[in-house]
């Protein structure tokens, strides 16, 4: 049994773009797998005090803030978009080093789209082609990565992400004339189908059975809602691994139980999607 777990895990580490023992900063990739964030970034904030030139400590600066902005929801939002904005600017500062990098920009997609998330999706609008373009930079850039225990796998994350971003971002001719992109439920649904078929994960799930429930109650299409419920289920009866997983968890419950919630749905807060405040 032993043999077959270390013959797993050699197989795991030889796939391309898995972190392993030779990777820079395996240490710090160790501490972001183990789950110790602030640790994590005070590490990679002393290393990038010695050596600044080294893009690769952006995005994992940048990784560890978003982990720990995923744990903020009961903090003031001042503080939030304070967080967010350094997030936003360690990626920033990655990019002037490597421009284009596939996965600095996911990074910086995520701080830009959490920014927006946080100060509501309607008053930020104006971010959305910069989070959809970095978002589809990563998604297409044909680069594959896996961090210490599978916590971030890319660019399967890349696709949960647009799944969450074409669901959120109205599909409004207005917000194409104010963004320059538009909402597209469709899309949501086949990006969160892609990350659903390449990786199993609480999150992914549970966004998947968001888009599902939000294109039935929107569509009147009830044998969505049941598929809805299926991928909520499959989300529960994984067993949560940290408190971003049991926030999760505790979400589901309320979607499950109130599926006209789902549209509308972000970890940071129930979005306000009412056209009407749009035009004012």
């Amino acid at each position: 049994m032993i043999a077959v777990i270390l013959a797993t895990l050699a197989w795991a580490a030889d796939l391309p773009g898995h972190v392993t023992e030779s990777s820079p900063h395996y240490d710090i990739e160790q501490m972001y797998g183990a789950g110790d964030f602030d640790a994590g970034f005070a590490a990679v904030q002393q290393r990038i005090a010695s050596t600044p030139d080294d893009a690769d400590l952006y995005w994992l600066a940048a990784r560890f803030m978003y982990e720990q902005g995923e744990l903020m929801g009961d903090r003031p939002t001042s503080e939030r978009i304070a967080h967010y904005t350094q997030m936003g600017a360690l990626a920033n500062k990655g990019l002037d080093l490597r421009p284009d990098d596939p996965h600095i920009r996911f990074a910086r997609g995520l701080a830009t789209a959490r920014l927006g998330t946080t100060k509501g999706v309607l008053s930020s609008l104006f971010l959305a082609r910069s989070v959809e373009a970095d978002w589809l930079a990563a998604a297409n850039s044909g680069m594959t990565y896996a961090s210490v225990g599978e916590r971030e796998v890319l660019p399967t994350d890349a696709y949960q992400a647009l799944g969450v971003f074409y669901r959120l971002v109205p599909d409004w001719w207005i917000v194409q004339v104010i963004a320059g992109t538009r909402g597209d439920l469709d899309k949501s649904l086949s990006y969160l189908e892609k990350a659903a078929a390449g990786r199993v994960n609480i999150a992914i799930y549970k966004e998947l059975g968001v888009i599902r429930a939000c294109i039935a109650t929107q569509r009147d299409q009830p044998e969505l809602l049941e598929k809805a419920n299926d991928a909520y289920d499959k989300a529960l009866a994984m067993k949560p691994e940290n408190e971003k997983h049991r926030i999760d968890h505790k979400h589901i419950q309320m979607l499950k139980a109130d599926p006209s919630m789902a549209c509308e749905y972000s970890r940071d807060g129930q979005q306000d999607l009412d056209k009407k405040k749009l035009k004012n």
